[in-house]
């Protein structure tokens, strides 16, 4: 049973470790919510570590320049792991494995033509379907701009000829100029049905949560809090490596399916 609780003060003294989504928890791509940054510094008042655990396909460093920017500074959040990051690793693995090589042409859906997740790997990062695509990468999408049905039918093709695709933002909804808007995470599903595999980087599946416990140093997951706003990534993803979670009721992923996984404990919005 879900315990509705007032503010993170009242149960902190449970945990020794905390793991944070970042969109929906913290901001929403654009601004702060109001409560995040006192309570953050509330927190590390007490020296309680703090990672974020982020559905970004990015990698590390364009997402702590944004938390830094927002003043959420490495005082209050230590480190940063991503899907990205995840995604990043697949591929990497991929090229070990000789299922793909340098010069092989990614089709790379991102916002602001973000290659960071590939940088370095000999990959060619395309925006052309038709450009004899190896890869899709699916890490962030322009909802505002393109439909989801407009997506379907630029990578249905290459989903029908079997060209893999690794979601590296599995998100359902994200923000997109402030409202909520489809995710990634759709437009993969949308390919899966269309014949396409999909490899999924990121919350739910249990490597992000491994990379994110390691760095607090592997502690019991059970003295560890989950703080998100998505039944299906953040909570369920959580709990079941073992950890306690926490639910923002009021961010943009709140209202979606629970999944059957119920969170240990809910918040209107993040505050000590």
């Amino acid at each position: 049973m879900t315990r509705r609780i007032s503010g993170l003060g009242e149960i902190i003294e449970e945990f020794d470790g905390i793991l944070i989504d970042q969109f929906g928890v913290l901001h929403d791509g654009k601004a702060v919510f109001a409560e995040a940054l006192p309570c953050l510094r509330k927190v590390a008042e007490i020296n309680m570590p703090v990672v974020t655990i982020t559905n970004s396909g990015r990698m590390k460093e364009p997402n702590r320049q944004r938390l830094n920017r927002f003043g959420f500074t490495e005082d209050l959040i230590g480190e940063v792991i991503t899907s990205g990051m995840v995604a990043r690793a697949r591929i990497t693995e991929m090229l070990a494995a000789g299922d793909l090589a340098p010069g092989d042409r990614v089709l790379n859906l991102t916002r602001e033509n973000d290659t960071t997740v590939l940088d370095g790997l000999g990959l060619v990062p395309s925006d052309d379907p038709g450009d004899a695509i190896r890869l899709v990468l699916i890490s962030g999408l322009k909802p505002e701009e393109v439909s989801r049905a407009s997506y379907r039918d630029m990578l249905g093709p290459l989903a029908k000829a079997g060209v893999p695709a690794i979601c590296a933002n599995p998100d359902h909804v994200v923000y997109a100029d402030g409202k909520a808007a489809f995710g990634p995470g759709r437009v993969a599903q949308d390919y899966e049905e269309d014949g396409g595999s999909v490899t999924y980087a990121g919350k739910p599946g249990p490597e992000i949560f491994r990379r994110s416990l390691a760095v607090l140093g592997d502690p019991d997951p059970g003295r560890v809090l989950m703080i998100g706003d998505s039944h299906h990534h953040d909570i369920a993803g959580a709990a079941a490596i073992g950890c306690r979670t926490l639910l923002i009721a009021g961010g943009v992923q709140a209202l979606s399916s629970a999944d059957g996984v119920l969170p240990d404990y809910s918040l209107e919005t993040l505050r000590f």
